[in-house]
């Protein structure tokens, strides 16, 4: 399934979980702006849509009758299987997709304990499942497979994209190593296999537990996971060094120097856990890597 194919499978499949009256008009919204990259739902709000550099406001407005029809669309039915998740503030879904859920409250001691309503759906629009990674892997490959790599860039410019991508082709192809890919949010195991992979995915894991359990039972030779940041993990990381099993790991960052004022991802660095630090900028469809040694940033 090719990248174009891949997007109007996603489309059909999300246009289903909006109500009747609005789902022509959302469509052709998608239809006419390919660079879609959001559907973003509020109660008693207007619909709107994340294009790359601006934001495309309807005249369409959702009631609570209409958040409850596509929450129930979303749960086939079954919403209560699903608050727990939802109280993380996302609902996982098919093809990559992950939602964005937000609304009202009950909490104790800082903790979310009940979702009482949802008020915002925002659906995030994958381009595409797969992209060229060899630039990296080839690396990877060339540095004996010992290479811990830390992987950034803002928000909504493909860092999930990528790091499905490695997990996949350094468990298949021709590196065929055995990979254990972190999947806390539902978002890196393929719906599809274009090739036979070794690569086991701990779905809905939190990351520090499922690191955890990586090293201890399933003894992989790459661990994978996607979007690092408490404290929790970064210590799950450190004990990764430990073990001697590299990882390959994302984060919200523009520039190496934000990346470096995280606080749990300046100790990783401290204590040299990655090798490379690796730079993702979207152009168009298509991603360009800047990778250095982090000894050289």
């Amino acid at each position: 399934m090719d990248t174009e194919d891949y997007r109007k499978s996603v489309i059909n499949y999300l246009i289903e979980f909006i109500p009747e009256q609005f789902r022509s008009a959302c469509n052709n919204y998608l239809l006419a702006y390919p660079e879609i990259r959001e559907i973003r739902i509020r109660k008693n709000g207007p619909i709107s849509f994340t294009l790359p550099e601006s934001n495309l406001v309807t005249g369409m407005t959702f009631s609570q009758e209409d958040i409850g029809f596509t929450l129930n669309k979303m749960t086939d039915g079954s919403y209560f299987r699903y608050e727990e998740i939802m109280q993380c503030g996302y609902l996982p879904l098919n093809f990559g997709v992950r939602c964005g859920i937000g609304g009202d409250v009950f909490t104790e001691k800082s903790e979310i304990k009940v979702l009482k309503s949802v008020s915002y759906i925002n659906i995030r629009i994958p381009f595409t499942l797969l992209t060229d990674v060899s630039e990296l892997t080839d690396l990877i490959k060339n540095n004996s497979y010992r290479s811990s790599v830390l992987i950034f860039s803002p928000p909504c410019t493909g860092k999930t994209t990528v790091i499905r991508s490695v997990a996949h082709y350094l468990s298949s192809s021709g590196h065929k190593k055995r990979v254990c890919a972190i999947d806390t949010n539902y978002e890196l195991q393929l719906p599809f296999s274009p090739e036979p992979s070794i690569c086991e995915y701990l779905t809905g894991y939190p990351k520090a537990k499922g690191i955890e359990i990586a090293i201890k039972y399933l003894n992989p030779e790459y661990i994978v996971c996607d979007e690092i940041g408490t404290s929790d993990e970064a210590e799950a990381i450190c004990r990764t060094q430990h073990s001697g099993v590299p990882l390959i790991a994302t984060v919200h960052a523009a520039t190496f120097e934000d990346v470096c004022r995280r606080k749990n991802i300046s100790s990783l660095l401290e204590n040299n856990v990655f090798d490379y630090g690796m730079k993702i900028k979207k152009e168009g469809k298509n991603f360009r890597y800047e990778i250095k040694k982090l000894s050289n940033m």
